[in-house]
């Protein structure tokens, strides 16, 4: 059986074409905010995730810490 062998152009059209559908169906998935209440579901969602993100980080560091004084 041979060996296909890819020159850098072929690799890149291969790559650029097999982002296409990702990059189609980011832009199908994207959020509209048709009402208010959207609106403000979106925004405690951010406020949430923010908030739990700093608490996870927080927690780590507060590992690290520990280790480092207690050895």
């Amino acid at each position: 059986m041979g060996q296909k062998v890819w020159s850098g152009q072929s690799l890149h059209q291969r790559h650029t074409t097999l982002l296409k559908p990702r990059q189609v169906q980011s832009k199908c998935v994207k959020p509209e905010f048709n009402s208010s209440e959207k609106q403000a579901l979106a925004a405690n969602n951010r406020r949430m995730g923010f908030i739990l993100l700093s608490v996870v980080v927080v927690f780590f560091i507060g590992i690290l810490i520990k280790r480092g004084m207690l050895g």
